[in-house]
């Protein structure tokens, strides 16, 4: 018959066992770790079975969610171009474009795609009034005028590319599940395709072919790996910043104040070495590893200064990429302040540091 045991049930029952190892088991079972968090759970688990107190109870931290998409849609002119016009353009390669846009298809593009076109249309009006080469004075001037009302507004539109892509949502919206097992594999291709992407964003960059456009978004769009990265980050930060009561006493738990040094002390030094500074310091590195590979990348995703003069809302989409930047720097933090609880216990056993 299954039966369900209060954990500190538990905990007492697991005391009486004598063996760290069965002791460990049996909060494990008593205390399943959280998903993502195993490792992690494993290492407290030990430390507060050596230490004689009840394992801690994980509290997820508060999700951290994007601001809204629908307050930066912006309510920007398009460029009027008389149907007349547009069949004196079909000579040059803007009347494909601008028929191609006016389709049921092109009214549905979104996001970076919607941009590349954006680019792209732009380039070939500028082609178009140079190819007509003095002719056609009015249709060149009138042109013009739009074509310099286009590129006025790359700048916002950039933008708003960036906030309404499903694909860039994909990447920078926090997971609902942490990632159990950071794999460079599985990141790689993300990053290789972020660069077609940045290149159509960056108009001092030539537009990258289409297709590799179109398949880089896809890709993104598809995966949940990114977004589980950052909740990863989140998550074991905020397991480490529980676990700060219990680490600030370790010294006093230890029992080396006393002369000679206590089984305890040298249990925690085993915890430490075998579990701490191995496994999870390992989980914990690879994770801010990755988060650094992403910097780069998000830095380019964020408002210049000139666009935000004229459009300060996009101010808290720049708030809202800065958290995901700082998200590895705070999880290192919390971990060097993790760390310095045990030098000072080793410090306070005689422990040679790493031994």
């Amino acid at each position: 018959m299954l039966q369900i045991v209060p954990i500190k049930a538990c905990f007492d029952y697991a005391k009486r066992g004598g063996l760290l190892v069965l002791l460990t088991i049996i909060l494990a079972a008593c205390n399943p770790a959280p998903a993502g968090l195993e490792v992690l759970h494993d290492y407290q688990l030990r430390v507060s079975n050596t230490v004689e107190q009840e394992p801690l109870i994980y509290t997820p931290p508060s999700p951290l969610r994007p601001p809204s998409v629908r307050q930066f849609r912006l309510d920007l002119p398009s460029i009027q171009i008389s149907l007349l016009d547009s069949m004196r353009l079909d000579a040059c390669s803007a009347g494909a474009l601008i028929a191609e846009r006016n389709s049921s298809l092109g009214r549905l593009m979104r996001g970076v795609q919607r941009y590349y076109h954006d680019r792209k249309l732009l380039d070939a009006l500028y082609l178009c009034i140079d190819q007509m080469d003095g002719q056609h004075a009015e249709l060149a001037e009138r042109i013009l005028e739009q074509a310099e009302l286009k590129k006025r507004q790359l700048p916002a539109l950039r933008m708003q590319a960036i906030i309404t892509d499903s694909s860039l949502q994909q990447l920078l919206r926090v997971g609902d599940r942490p990632l159990a097992e950071p794999d460079p594999a599985l990141l790689a291709p993300l990053l290789s395709a972020l660069t077609p992407i940045l290149k159509t964003l960056d108009t001092k960059q030539e537009l990258p072919n289409e297709h590799e456009l179109l398949k880089a978004l896809e890709l993104l769009e598809k995966s949940p790996y990114v977004g589980q990265l950052w909740r990863a980050l989140i998550d074991n930060n905020a397991y480490l910043q529980q676990m700060e009561p219990r680490a600030r006493t370790l010294s006093a738990q230890a029992g080396c104040q006393a002369a000679g040094v206590p089984q305890r002390a040298k249990t925690l030094r085993q915890v430490f070495i075998a579990r701490f500074s191995g496994p999870v310091q390992h989980h914990l590195s690879q994770l801010t590893y990755q988060a650094q590979q992403l910097e780069p990348y998000l830095t380019q995703l964020q408002t210049p200064i000139a666009v935000l003069n004229d459009y300060p809302a996009f101010t808290e989409w720049d708030n809202y990429l800065a958290q995901l930047i700082a998200l590895d720097e705070d999880l290192t933090a919390t971990t060097k302040q993790h760390v310095q609880y045990w030098q000072q216990l080793f410090a306070a056993c005689g422990f040679a540091p790493g031994g």
